[in-house]
């Protein structure tokens, strides 16, 4: 009995040791560290006030503007339609001249026209007309007043640094294109240089067969004052038999001229 009793004693007190170098509840894991991507992420502010950017851009765009319906030049609108891996596989070009009158009044000549070897887009004289009286200025001075814009901040553009905003029209006024997309802005001369967006009127489409609905525009700094649009192209489709058929319009405009030069030779049918 009494070995028994030592026996226990001991038992008892080895137990807080033994106790002690049970492991005890394990502690939980930190918790991750969570890092949000905010939807609409803050856009430091630039040099400028947006306002005044948006301010002085819209003057210069009615200088240029004003500055525009005095210059002739000459126009090239071609359509592609795009085959496998994206090669042209039909084409029609049209060049033509546009110049002023001692009126005043801009005209236009047709000077060439390709043999159209377009399969499933066909181009009319009102197709023509349609992309010729397309806006090239829509934010020029009293204009802005229509739009409302967001800076959304800045993005090298070739060799220019350029403010970038998003426009959207106000209201939509029905028959009135209006222009809806984002604007890049020279930050040196705070021009337009280049766009990219559809032109919103609030009317259905109507018949032409120009399938074309957004458009990317680049200016040039013509007579190293005015920025002027020089090259637009539009990519869409056509759809034929539930074919999609990959179409690209490119308009060019060059050589830039005041006053009335004598007009080139036409080489085509008008």
């Amino acid at each position: 009995m009494r070995r028994l009793l030592i026996i226990a004693i001991v038992a008892l007190a080895g137990a807080p040791a033994a106790l002690a170098q049970q492991p005890g509840p394990m502690q939980p894991p930190a918790p991750p560290t969570i890092k949000r991507i905010p939807l609409h992420p803050e856009v430091p502010p630039p040099p400028l006030a947006p306002e005044e950017i948006i301010q002085r851009f819209t003057v210069n765009e009615a200088s240029y503007k004003d500055a525009f319906a005095k210059f002739g030049y000459l126009q090239t609108i071609e359509v592609e339609e795009r085959g496998t891996g994206g090669a042209p596989s039909g084409d029609y070009t049209v060049k033509a001249a546009v110049y002023l009158k001692p009126d005043g009044e801009r005209y236009e000549r047709i000077l060439s026209r390709s043999n159209s070897t377009l399969q499933y887009l066909h181009l009319s004289g009102q197709d023509l007309e349609v992309l010729a009286s397309m806006p090239l200025f829509p934010l020029a001075g009293d204009a802005v007043a229509k739009y409302k814009f967001e800076y959304r901040g800045t993005e090298k553009l070739d060799e220019l640094m350029t403010y970038v905003f998003r426009v959207e029209p106000k209201t939509i006024e029905t028959g009135q294109p209006l222009f809806s997309g984002l604007i890049w802005v020279d930050n040196e001369d705070l021009a337009i240089v280049k766009s990219y967006g559809q032109f919103l009127t609030g009317l259905p489409k109507t018949d032409t067969s120009l399938p074309f609905s957004f458009f990317e525009t680049y200016r040039e700094n013509t007579e190293g004052k005015y920025w002027f649009p020089t090259y637009i192209r539009s990519d869409d489709v056509v759809t034929k038999s539930d074919v999609d058929i990959p179409i690209r319009l490119i308009i060019r405009s060059t050589d830039f001229h005041l006053g009335q030069p004598a007009l080139p030779a036409k080489s085509g049918s008008d």
